[in-house]
């Protein structure tokens, strides 16, 4: 075997994450034309992509079909939801289209070719000393993607219009589909002969019922649904909150699409810290970024406070998507085994929930208070409960090596 067919994998991995994920996450250049097009509040656009991240619920349903019915169709079926939803919003005449399009299929698109297959493909191919790199470099497509996508989306939508720009995106995606069809998949479900071998006994693995009553089950799912809780209550209004602070909007855009760099960077480095360091102080190290990198930005009381502002860029940016990588990779060493996807399904469904709580309840706390501090306390102590569960878990899988 090449040692080059499981990086082969790992980019099959990222392209599917660019086709799904991605092209969701560059809903944010669309909002004001949307918002223009459809005489909307900036609520009822929004909420079109907290339906998106929603759609991490269906997650089980992802690892259901993995299971069952193998990798082929679950990818087959991601791509065509990809591929429906962000060519439907391009004929949407009514804005629950687009709820419809843009956020159920397209976000189960991204659940049913993200960290799902990631997960199983991945787990396979790589050992444990190389796995959470592998699953960052996977992990990081989003990011990645929506650094080269944007641009690409904000000329068409200038040039073309809203809706000739998600026609173009939905070519984009679909071109994958011959690919999909023509991978040797029962090849590569098999996973690498030497893993294969090593794990044959553990080719049964837990059973959901056996998962569910254990603690690791619970540490993980609270852990990924806490943080992405504590992220999307404060993410979402960092401009709004800059602004208010007198930074200049432009300044401030150019700060968080640095950011935006800097997150797959920090996948891929705190997963590499894992391999190499310790998983446990791997975890911890990123939640504590996150959380001094929310204190730094408290911190940002005007204009001239630069120093702060790109101190929160820096820790909060580099730190923002790195548990993910971790999740999979602990998930995928407990539970790896014939009912891994369905496993997996069910703690991936926490992100999606947390999410879409996060924002709602940011938003919520600010028109309660008038203020950023409520928010910002509900933040760090959602990643503090976060860091708790999941360092417990990353501790007790220290010495895993096949």
């Amino acid at each position: 075997m090449s040692r080059w067919v499981p990086w082969a994998l790992v980019a099959l991995c990222f392209a599917m994450g660019v086709a799904s994920r991605s092209v969701s996450d560059v809903f944010v250049v669309f909002v004001p034309a949307l918002q223009d097009h459809f005489e909307a509040s900036r609520s009822a656009v929004t909420v079109i992509y907290s339906f998106a991240l929603l759609s991490s619920i269906g997650s089980p349903l992802a690892g259901w079909i993995a299971d069952r019915f193998g990798l082929r169709a679950l990818t087959l079926i991601g791509l065509a939801a990809a591929c429906l939803g962000t060519a439907s919003a391009s004929f949407a005449d009514e804005l629950w289209q687009l709820y419809l399009g843009l956020g159920l299929l397209l976000g189960f698109g991204g659940v049913a070719l993200g960290a799902v297959p990631n997960s199983i493909i991945i787990g396979r191919w790589f050992p444990a000393r190389r796995l959470g790199v592998a699953m960052a470099v996977a992990w990081s497509a989003a990011g990645v993607g929506v650094m080269v996508l944007l641009p690409l989306a904000q000329h068409l939508i200038a040039h073309d219009g809203w809706r000739q720009a998600y026609r173009v995106l939905a070519l984009l995606s679909a071109v994958l589909l011959p690919l999909v069809l023509l991978l040797p998949w029962r090849r590569i479900e098999a996973g690498a002969p030497g893993l294969a071998r090593a794990r044959a006994a553990e080719t049964r693995g837990p059973t959901i019922a056996e998962a569910v009553r254990d603690w690791p089950f619970w540490a993980l799912t609270f852990s990924y649904g806490m943080t992405s809780l504590g992220i999307f209550s404060l993410f979402p209004q960092v401009v709004a909150y800059l602004l208010e602070r007198g930074v200049d909007g432009g300044y401030a855009a150019r700060a968080l699409a640095v950011a935006g760099v800097l997150t797959p960077l920090g996948m891929i480095g705190f997963s590499w810290l894992a391999d190499r360091g310790g998983r446990r102080l791997a975890a911890l190290l990123a939640y504590g970024c996150s959380i001094l990198g929310v204190a730094a930005l408290a911190l940002v009381n005007g204009a001239d406070d630069t120093a702060w502002l790109w101190l929160y860029v820096l820790l909060f940016g580099a730190s923002m998507g790195s548990r993910g990588p971790m999740i999979s990779t602990l998930a995928t060493l407990r539970y790896r085994g014939a009912h891994f996807g369905r496993i997996f399904g069910l703690i991936s469904a926490g992100p999606g929930v947390g999410g879409f709580l996060g924002a709602w309840i940011g938003g919520l706390l600010y028109d309660w208070t008038g203020d950023y501090a409520a928010v910002m306390l509900f933040a760090v102590i959602s990643l503090a409960l976060a860091a708790a569960a999941l360092g417990a878990e990353a501790g007790a899988r220290e010495r895993l090596s096949v």
